[in-house]
């Protein structure tokens, strides 16, 4: 079993930036959940899943949770970084455009600046 890490970064006083690495699926998102959904101090969040290898549909739904979540408080999600494979999952599920996504995390993070 592949394991995930996510290190959390400050990006300003009001985003965070979470490095989200290995695998998001069945078996890691509870720990996804306990160390991002927390972030009622942030005004944007910033996802950057340049290192994350796979996702599931538990995985997407995290982030989903997470983003609305966020967006009730009105606050932003940020994704950014996201490998080829990553975005086939979002796209075959038909679940990519609903999310900000840049290529740069520079970019997601300018942006949450606007």
């Amino acid at each position: 079993m592949d394991s995930l890490t996510v290190l959390e970064q400050e990006a300003g006083s009001n985003i965070k930036v979470y490095l989200v690495s290995g695998r998001l699926d069945e078996s890691t998102f509870p720990l996804f959940k306990e160390q991002v959904l927390d972030v009622s101090h942030a005004n944007s969040t910033v996802l950057n899943l340049s290192d994350l290898k796979y996702i599931s549909s538990s995985g997407i739904r995290a982030i989903f949770e997470l983003k609305n979540r966020l967006t009730q408080e009105g606050k932003r999600l940020v994704l950014t970084e996201a490998g080829e494979k990553v975005i086939q999952i979002f796209n075959l599920l038909g679940l990519w455009k609903p999310f900000a996504h840049f290529e740069k995390e520079e970019d997601a993070i300018a942006a949450c600046l606007k």
